[in-house]
């Protein structure tokens, strides 16, 4: 039987007849990351904003991307756990985690140094690290791995549905920003984006789990 063509819009379109079910669970889960947010955005974190913006950045995003992932994988696939279970196996694989997400930002760096395009290319051949370390408990260089098989010949697919779904996730927090304030420079319309983008970070990860799935469940036809 010939596997059906992956479309982006098609995953658009799945991701809105689901999101419903794990909206709410999604924003708690996500809902530590807009805390530091609004407090960095505040001014609240003062002399330990050094410190803390490592933190977030090598240990917080790691734990609640793979606690996203895990929930939304186990949802999608008739097998559900809470909010807590999907954290307690983003904590056991955190290691693994801050491993992946460190290499991965390296190589994409360097990349991008290359005149961008490289950086862009390794960007989408990673993507999807993270789900194997979590999802299917591989090391770090396991899971590095098996991004780029999964991914293989179908670098533009990933790449066009990334940029769609970015589209989707950057232009309502865009478009209450200027509408407050078109210097961007307020604390408000700081306040009013970043909220947005809070609301709407559930789609994108949906969508990026659906897509995951599509790519193991058949070798696609990229449109």
């Amino acid at each position: 039987m010939t596997a059906q063509p992956i479309s982006g819009r098609n995953l658009l379109r799945e991701t809105f007849a689901v999101i419903g079910s794990v909206y709410v669970p999604l924003l708690i889960i996500c809902s530590p990351l807009f805390i530091f947010r609004v407090l960095k955005l505040s001014e609240k974190l003062g002399s330990a904003s050094v410190a803390l913006n490592i933190i977030y950045s090598c240990v917080l995003i790691p734990l609640v991307r793979g606690a996203v992932i895990f929930y939304l994988y186990r949802s999608l696939t008739g097998n559900q756990v809470t909010v807590n279970e999907a954290f307690q196996q983003a904590n056991r694989r955190l290691w693994p985690l801050i491993l992946v997400f460190s290499k991965s930002a390296l190589m994409v760096f360097a990349g991008s140094i290359a005149l961008i395009i490289p950086g862009v290319y390794l960007a989408c051949r990673l993507l999807f690290a993270p789900c194997a370390t979590v999802i299917e408990n591989c090391s770090d260089v396991d899971s590095l791995n098996s991004s780029f098989q999964l991914t293989q010949g179908r670098e533009w697919l990933v790449f066009r549905s990334s940029c769609l779904i970015s589209f989707v996730y950057f232009i309502p927090g865009l478009l209450i920003t200027i509408l407050i304030d078109p210097t961007g420079i307020s604390l408000a319309s700081n306040l009013a984006g970043n909220a947005t983008v809070f609301l709407v970070a559930p789609l994108t990860n949906v969508f990026g789990i659906l897509l995951y799935l599509r790519l193991r469940e058949s070798a696609a036809t990229i449109k």
